[in-house]
């Protein structure tokens, strides 16, 4: 076995230097050498099944200029089917509210009649827009003062926009949030643990939901929390105090007069993957190894996932609930994606907190604004128009993949035998492929998964996630977020990798070794490594 970039002959590969120069594998292997990124298939038409709930009728007309109508259920019976008997999103046409009177008496009231009624006055200000949302959330006077909301309003609109916005936009999702009860007809089933089920709607269904979580018109969500839901009213994004947030409440602003004016017409998926753990694989006795052709890898320094990653399966560095504090003051990568891509929001009302071997998969969402920065410098820049192609079944050609890492805190050892197994679990159950390992599988952008506030290894997390590619047989497009030094060692350890066809298993004793003592012994993970690797029998 020889050193690292060197040949049989203890020379440097052409290829090697090749492939230094080009960041890895060439992009276009990455793409299988199609020209148009966007032409291997990634999943199965829509049709509803007892795994696939549809909320709107097929087929899909792509020419009709309108949105599919929804799809109604006749009878309990069939509306039971249509979920598989699991439980269902609560709406708020389905609950009721406790409300005082002028004399300190009680009444309970129908939560939609409230809504309704509050929602039918004019609301001309953002005080009147908060004193609306009190009428039927009247526990948010103690909870809530919406700083956030009133500072974008108040202080940084022109008189233009804020009369644009209380006089034409904000009419125009009353309007289409009191369209609840038309829009949807049948029961939404809940994607809960355990279960892999996928729920599809249209744009227009999902502007819906999004715009009732705008009015916080869905029931108080002490109860979902407490079962693995985090809810979907912004009132907590109205009450942020840094700008970070005025700046998400922009980008959602933005999205509902874009819908508001003209409504798209395409149609999206929400579906949880839930893998066995029998069903995972024995990391230690996997014989796949990493070859340029099972695995191509190409890494850039630069770059984001979103915008250089077109048709390939993106990855968003989760929490486990969808959005993580996307409606507060979280501003990283899954919460920037989930405002400029608002359609990922729907399923903070859907998702289930995820557990292990478990992936939420988004498919069809559209982007609708540019932004500028990170976390507490995050801006809303501009409009953005995509031009993303839509598949078969009328869902633009962006698909998502959500996995929540581990997350580092005392006690927790990323190193141990079960934190890998647990990362590479998570991530087999995300970037298996959609259509049952039919080649050429698409390849995945992806990056430093976990690596921010959730502490991870960079080097470690890139190499659990090029073990599960070489598992799956799917290229990889890595984006190193200028990560100091990593795109370098990690292309070197590829070329490694490869160039001696070190199998998962292989890799994994490896990796494991190191935590048992390389790790306690501080050296570094990528010279412990090739030092293990090297050695003839792979002996310490």
């Amino acid at each position: 076995m020889e050193a690292p970039g060197a040949s049989n002959d203890g020379c440097p590969r052409e290829s090697d230097a090749k492939m230094e120069t080009n960041r890895g594998c060439p992009l276009e292997a990455i793409y299988h050498r199609r020209t148009d990124p966007y032409e291997v298939t990634h999943f199965p038409a829509i049709e509803r099944t007892d795994h696939h709930t549809v909320l709107y009728e097929l087929p899909y007309q792509p020419h009709s200029g309108r949105p599919p109508a929804p799809y109604c259920s006749i009878g309990r019976a069939t509306a039971a089917a249509a979920v598989g008997n699991g439980p269902i999103l609560r709406l708020p046409t389905m609950s009721r509210c406790m409300m005082r009177n002028a004399d300190g008496s009680h009444a309970v009231e129908n939560r939609w009649t409230l809504v309704c009624r509050a929602l039918s006055k004019p609301i001309a200000d953002s005080r009147q827009l908060e004193d609306t949302i009190l009428q039927y959330n009247p526990d948010y006077r103690s909870h809530f003062r919406f700083v956030a909301l009133h500072r974008l309003f108040e202080e940084q609109c022109e008189e233009e926009e804020r009369t644009a916005f209380f006089g034409d936009t904000l009419p125009r999702m009353v309007r289409l949030a009191l369209r609840l009860t038309e829009l949807f007809q049948t029961p939404v089933p809940l994607l809960v643990h355990w279960r892999t089920h996928a729920v599809s709607m249209t744009q227009e269904q999902a502007a819906c939901l999004l715009a009732n979580a705008f009015f916080c018109t869905y029931p108080l969500p002490k109860a979902t929390l407490a079962k693995g839901f985090s809810g979907g009213n912004f009132a907590p994004l109205f009450a942020g105090t840094n700008q970070s947030v005025v700046e998400k409440i922009k980008c959602l602003c933005h999205y509902f007069r874009r819908v508001c004016t003209r409504m798209p017409t395409g149609v999206l998926t929400y579906q949880r993957r839930y893998v066995p753990v029998h069903h995972v694989p024995d990391w230690g006795t996997v014989d796949a190894q990493f070859t340029r052709d099972r695995v191509p890898l190409h890494v850039s320094p630069d770059g984001t996932i979103e915008d250089q990653g077109a048709g390939l399966l993106q990855m968003v560095f989760a929490n486990r609930y969808l959005g993580g504090g996307v409606i507060g003051h979280g501003c990283v990568q899954e919460e920037i994606r989930c405002v400029i891509n608002p359609e990922l929001l729907v399923g903070r009302l859907l998702f289930e907190a995820l557990r292990e071997t478990e992936a939420y998969l988004v498919l069809g969402t559209e982007r609708y604004c540019n932004y500028a920065n990170y976390a507490s410098s995050f801006t809303f820049q501009a409009d953005y128009r995509d031009e993303t192609p839509r598949d078969a079944s009328g869902r633009r050609q962006c698909y998502i993949v959500g996995l929540d890492a581990i997350r580092m805190q005392p006690g927790v050892d990323q190193y141990e035998q079960q934190a890998l197994r647990r990362e590479l679990g998570k991530a087999y159950a995300g970037f298996r492929d959609g259509l049952d390992g039919r080649t050429p599988a698409p390849g995945i952008a992806t990056g430093n998964w976990g690596c921010g506030a959730f502490g991870g290894h960079a080097p470690l997390k890139a190499l659990v996630q090029l073990m599960v590619a070489c598992v799956v047989g799917r290229p990889l497009l890595y984006f190193t977020c200028n990560e100091p030094g990593l795109e370098e060692r990690l292309l070197e350890m590829y070329n490694f990798l490869t160039e001696h066809r070190i199998s998962v298993a292989q890799l994994f004793e490896a990796l494991v070794r190191y935590g048992a003592k390389g790790y306690k012994a501080r050296i570094d993970l990528y010279d412990y490594l090739y030092q293990y690797l090297f050695q003839a029998g792979g002996t310490d």
